[in-house]
């Protein structure tokens, strides 16, 4: 049988733990970093979408509330009561 020793000092052992550690906080810190800037980003984007839609419908009541003055003006050509005699013969 093979017996292989391998002696460690405590604080040698103790300093890599502590090394690995810090250098998982970083590697995940440096990550939702990353994480936190795509959703500001996205955020933003969101925002700025919805103010557009938002100014598309201010646009689009503008042209209704044209269009309806318009048609207030207009003069129907065929009078409601002959449209209410057809109507009633069905």
């Amino acid at each position: 049988m093979l017996n292989v020793e391998f002696t460690l000092n405590v604080l040698s052992l103790i300093g890599m733990i502590s090394g690995a550690l810090i250098f998982g906080y970083f590697l995940r810190s440096r990550q939702l970093k990353k994480k936190q800037f795509k959703i500001s980003e996205l955020r933003r984007e969101i925002v700025y979408n919805h103010a557009q839609i938002l100014e598309l419908q201010k646009e689009y009541v503008m042209l209704e509330k044209s269009t309806n003055a318009n048609k207030a003006t207009i003069l129907p050509m065929k009078s409601v009561v002959t449209d209410n005699k057809e109507s009633a013969a069905r």
